[in-house]
């Protein structure tokens, strides 16, 4: 996994990291649009996103790896959670 290093757009690892975020946070956006999606409860929303793309990114990861790395991935993936979760935070929560 990459260090945990603050994030710097001019490093290629976090500007690729930007345009994948912001790739899932423009695709969440264009869902609203979907009348099927508005019909789904806030809860079924959400539920719908995370499956979504949670098997999306499982599917990914697993097409760049062996099989028999499956288990380390969703290990790996598992482990990110928790930075996933700061960074997200640092992103959505007003500045003083």
């Amino acid at each position: 996994m990459a260090d945990l290093a603050p994030f710097d757009p001019g490093d290629d690892f976090d500007a690729m990291a930007e345009r994948f975020r912001l790739e899932i946070a423009n695709m969440a956006i264009r869902a609203r649009s979907s009348a099927v999606f508005r019909g789904l409860t806030q809860v079924q929303q959400v539920q719908c996103l995370m499956a979504g793309i949670m098997t999306g990114l499982v599917g990914t990861c697993f097409a760049y790896i062996e099989p028999d790395g499956r288990d380390a991935m969703i290990e790996a993936i598992a482990d990110y959670l928790p930075h996933a979760r700061m960074n997200a935070e640092e992103i959505t929560e007003p500045r003083p």
